[in-house]
């Protein structure tokens, strides 16, 4: 279906319905029903302000009520901006991005009287301000901004030096870690060399005892029997 009729349109909206655009023109939208119909060609001028009037209303939702009415210029600079790209023919590049161009310098202008020029003036000192002479009043904001700028670029030089210096120390550390691991494994390998051997002599000197000595002179068994008793001592010292 299409919308033909001003009113049917207006009425849609104010009944929670939103207007949509893409290449070939306006749509409108039931957020409850997920329908869509197509506006009618000869309603686009009235949809196009019925457009930026929408997005005026989401942008003063987004930016909320604000205490010093910067919300509100933000959203009327939005608005008006709006509302001179569709009156812009599309196949006018140049002119879409000139609208651009404004609405950037807009917001510029806004950020710069509400955000740096207050923290600037409440620098000033009562003998920088002169009535008569605005030209030395503005000479002494743009000192305090020359002094806060600076302060900014040694703040920032700190922290590029302390991270750095943060690097520097996280790469010592990894370094260090990867040679305790390297360390770690040869001790490992020690380990398990040192366990086999001793499991292996262990066993060489339960055999001789049993297996040899018995077969020796009385005073050679005497003397072997001493000297695997002091190596078991010793294997059991080791052990510990």
């Amino acid at each position: 279906m299409v919308v033909d009729n001003e009113e049917e349109l207006k009425a849609r909206l104010q009944a929670g319905w939103r207007l949509k655009k893409d290449a070939r023109g306006f749509r409108i939208w039931d957020p409850q029903t997920d329908t869509e119909e197509r506006v009618a060609g000869d309603l686009e001028s009235v949809a196009a302000k019925l457009y930026a009037r929408q997005k005026y209303e989401n942008v003063k939702a987004k930016l909320g009520n604000d205490s010093e009415g910067t919300g509100g210029i933000e959203g009327d600079y939005t608005y008006i901006v709006n509302l001179i790209r569709s009156k812009i023919d599309s196949r006018a590049p140049i002119l879409q991005k000139q609208v651009e161009d404004i609405l950037w310098w807009q917001h510029l202008i806004s950020d710069t009287m509400t955000k740096i020029m207050p923290d600037l003036l409440a620098r000033l000192s009562v003998n920088e301000i002169d009535l008569n002479d605005p030209e030395k009043t503005a000479e002494a904001m743009v000192r305090h901004y020359v002094e806060l700028r600076t302060a900014a670029q040694g703040s920032e030089a700190v922290r590029q030096k302390y991270e750095e210096e943060l690097r520097a120390r996280d790469e010592k550390i990894k370094a260090l870690e990867d040679r305790l691991k390297i360390l770690q494994d040869a001790y490992d390998q020690l380990k398990e060399l040192y366990d086999s051997l001793a499991a292996r002599s262990k066993m060489t000197l339960e055999y001789f005892l049993r297996q040899i000595v018995p077969y020796l002179p009385s005073d050679a068994q005497q003397t072997y029997r001493i000297l695997a008793s002091k190596v078991q001592q010793i294997w059991r010292g080791g052990e510990q």
